[in-house]
């Protein structure tokens, strides 16, 4: 109790110098531990199921001439579950088909609710996967009009009532009846899900979907043994070519794999790539935090020495000086996590937003390792490090003023500092440039004042909405389509003269006015006038090298698929329009002219939010049954682009908080610098010494330290930056010449900092500094 009574008087004492390093350490845990805990999250996808290493997904990828396509498909063909299930009974338990293809919007008594992930399935998932079935019979999936909800879901739309027997619509379009409850899942999946609909629903919606069309849902087996994937994927191929021939022409051949399903998020080259950015970003600001919690820790070396000399001549050995600095480190820290838990509280809807995870989530059972090992790491680091030094003071120290400055020691921990600030700072730079890229760059189209709504239901029931809403004064035009222009749309086969397969061709269905209203660019030709016209996007001429006679070929898709009884003729090329994002390679596009009024695409007047709302509430009232909601397209590209802003945000408050901990670590080293050489600077002003001379000799001593911090922070940084941008494969990294600018800036704003500290000392009279000698 007296050792803590003596810790606690200390903290008292240094009441400034401890609110510095509670800060640091506060923001140091708060981001570290956040983003570690986001890294732990990720890695563990899928390991909540059953004995998740039995448990796989197949998979197929292209193969040209013997050289296999990088990147595989997991969304493959409906009769793969049961024909691969007879085909190999050794190895496989159980199958599964299911189908995130279809996301749809869900109503209970005319009440739209929240987002609801949802997942169509067939009635062996549960048996396949072991979810958990609280409630119901999983063999009532095989009737369309059926479902099953989470347990969660159950409590959030009917509160204390049974579920079971009552009705939800989907799209208000058909009715489901809950038949079931089942366990929640985590959202550590790539299949997230509140509500399980039938596969039926994707025969209804998509047709009976057979080998090699269709290729939209994911089939997932339960092997017998772990042991058994090896044994499968040297089987599978020629289990396949049992039911199809998975050769596509002359030189390409479709081959199949299986995989663990919790392999498959780990091992996708961005998120190996955003973790390693996010390892870097974590270890970055809390070692910067450790490191500014010993600096001040040495700063005050100096004036705590006469303490520690007296703790001695009292009999305390270096094992109890080096305790009780580890209590007074305990102490810091333990109010640090208590300010830590309090910040998540207060900004937990801000924080939730920033990650793109519920904090719940992040912090689970399974996951409180990943917190309790950080503030250990903190604890022993910034406890033994220092604690060591002040227990080696030596007891003569009681009679003497202690001089000893551990000049390298402050310059290496400084160094270390302006270098984790560089190369963040590099870092914000990337991310904030590539966001506004994103959002600005051009998507093939107008989207100033565009919005899109689709319509559920049949086809039928949406005739007469356009010219309803053309007849409205906020409305400036109206076009429909059969997707949104930044989707997926329909896809085809482009192939060769031999008939090998090229690349997907993504087309949709448009009306004659699409393309005025929504300002597509037309490069050659001219636009569609009659129904089977199509133009195509200057990516497909290229890719199938028609740039001399485009026009009047025939478009390679099947009538059916665009309800036409011929293929479509091409009658002119648009500039490209990027329906997949960034994130992917510009697709093959086509827009054929056939009217199908699914989705509306609106141009409205100024202003453009008002107006939007107006739409909202006009298409709410005369059109109840259709479901039909406006969203901007700048949204629509906002919610495609999440995960670069989520990225953006963790950046930027990284770089915020390292920002803040190192010019408090620089501010502290500077005072007691300035404290040290006192004399020295008096001493040089009575010689002739202006206050200009001394500043110089301050900033020049610092810039020493940081030119090559610096430099190692911007060159990590621009290294690190293009890694993250090989997930956008059209762009390009920012010229050095703007990092070479961040540093120049942090270099400035370093040399300010000491400028500004330094000047009271710089101007001050030498008599107060001499006559304490």
């Amino acid at each position: 109790m007296r050792h803590l009574y003596y810790i606690i008087q200390t903290l008292l004492r240094g009441r400034g110098g401890n609110l510095v390093k509670l800060i640091s350490l506060t923001l140091g845990l708060l981001v570290g531990i956040l983003l570690f805990s986001q890294i732990a999250f990720e890695l563990s996808y899928e390991n909540f199921y059953q004995e998740p290493d039995r448990l796989v997904m197949l998979r197929m990828r292209d193969s040209k001439d013997g050289i296999p396509n990088q990147d595989y498909n997991y969304g493959t063909y409906r009769p793969a579950a049961a024909d691969l299930w007879e085909a190999l009974p050794e190895q496989v338990e159980c199958a599964s088909l299911t189908s995130n293809f279809w996301q749809s919007t869900l109503y209970k008594e005319d009440k739209k609710l929240e987002v609801v992930p949802m997942l169509c399935v067939d009635t062996l998932y549960f048996r396949t996967t072991g979810v958990q079935v609280l409630k119901g019979d999983p063999h009532d999936l095989g009737v369309m009009q059926n479902a099953f909800i989470s347990q969660s879901m159950a409590r959030r739309v009917f509160g204390d009532e049974d579920p079971i027997g009552k009705e939800l619509s989907v799209e208000k379009m058909f009715n489901v009846t809950i038949r079931g409850i089942y366990q929640d899942l985590p959202r550590n999946t790539m299949l997230p899900h509140d509500i399980l609909l039938s596969i039926a629903v994707m025969d209804w919606g998509y047709g009976m979907g057979t080998w090699g069309t269709n290729n939209m849902y994911n089939i997932l087996f339960r092997l017998k043994q772990a042991s058994d994937v090896d044994v499968m994927n040297r089987r599978v191929q020629k289990a396949v070519e049992q039911y199809t021939d998975p050769h596509l022409g002359e030189s390409v051949i479709t081959e199949y794999s299986v995989v663990p399903l919790r392999e498959i998020y780990r091992n996708l080259p961005d998120t190996q790539r955003k973790l390693v950015i996010m390892g870097v970003l974590g270890f970055s600001i809390f070692f910067v935090s450790i490191m500014n919690y010993v600096l001040a820790a040495i700063a005050s070396m100096s004036r705590r020495a006469k303490t520690v000399g007296v703790h001695k001549c009292s009999g305390a050995g270096e094992g109890h000086i080096l305790g009780m600095f580890l209590w007074e480190t305990g102490l810091l820290i333990f109010v640090s996590l208590l300010a830590c838990l309090l910040l998540m509280h207060l900004f937990s809807d801000w924080i939730e937003n920033m990650l793109g995870y519920r904090l719940a989530d992040l912090f689970t059972w399974q996951n409180l390792y990943v917190p309790l090992l950080t503030v250990l790491l903190l604890f022993v680091v910034a406890g033994v490090l220092p604690g060591r030094m002040y227990a080696r003071i030596p007891v003569t120290q009681v009679f003497r003023r202690y001089t000893e400055g551990k000049r390298s020691w402050k310059r290496g921990l400084l160094f270390v500092q302006f270098a984790g600030m560089a190369f963040i700072l590099g870092m914000l730079l990337t991310t904030a440039w590539q966001y506004k890229e994103v959002m600005d760059r051009s998507v093939g189209f107008h989207t100033e004042r565009l919005v899109v709504g689709m319509a559920s239901g049949r086809i039928e029931k949406s005739e007469g909405i356009a010219d309803a809403m053309k007849r409205q004064p906020y409305v400036e035009a109206v076009a429909c389509s059969s997707h949104s222009l930044l989707q997926h749309y329909n896809t085809s086969r482009l192939t060769d003269v031999q008939g090998n397969f090229i690349c997907p061709l993504h087309f949709i269905l448009i009306d004659k006015d699409f393309p005025k209203v929504t300002g597509l660019k037309l490069l050659e030709g001219s636009w569609p006038q009659h129904i089977g016209e199509a133009v195509v996007g200057k990516e497909t001429v290229e890719t199938m090298k028609w740039q001399n006679d485009v026009i009047g070929r025939k478009l390679p898709v099947d009538p059916s698929w665009a309800h036409l009884q011929e293929q479509s003729t091409i009658v002119g090329v648009v500039d490209d329009v990027r329906n997949m994002g960034f994130f992917s390679e510009q697709t093959c596009t086509a827009f054929i002219l056939n009217y199908r009024d699914r989705f509306f695409n609106v141009r409205l007047k100024e202003p453009v939010e008002e107006n939007l709302k107006k739409l909202n509430d006009f298409v709410k009232e005369a059109y109840p049954d259709n479901a039909l909601e406006f969203d901007t397209y700048q949204e629509v590209r906002e919610k495609l682009n999440e995960s670069v802003s989520h990225f953006r945000n963790i950046v930027t408050v990284t770089s915020g908080c390292i920002l803040l901990i190192v010019l408090l670590g620089l501010i502290g080293y500077v005072s007691d610098e300035t404290q040290r050489r006192s004399k020295e600077i008096a001493v040089r002003k009575v010689n002739g010494a202006e206050a200009s001379s001394i500043l110089r000799m301050l900033s020049i001593g610092i810039l020493k330290i940081a030119f090559g911090a610096v430099v190692i922070g911007i060159v990590s940084s621009w290294y690190v930056s293009g890694v993250w941008m090989q997930q956008f494969p059209d762009s390009a990294l920012l010229s050095p010449f703007w990092f070479f600018g961040v540093g120049i800036c942090l270099l400035m704003l370093i040399v300010l900092i000491v400028v500004v500290k330094a000047w009271r000392i710089a101007n001050e009279n030498p008599v107060k500094s001499i006559k304490s000698e």
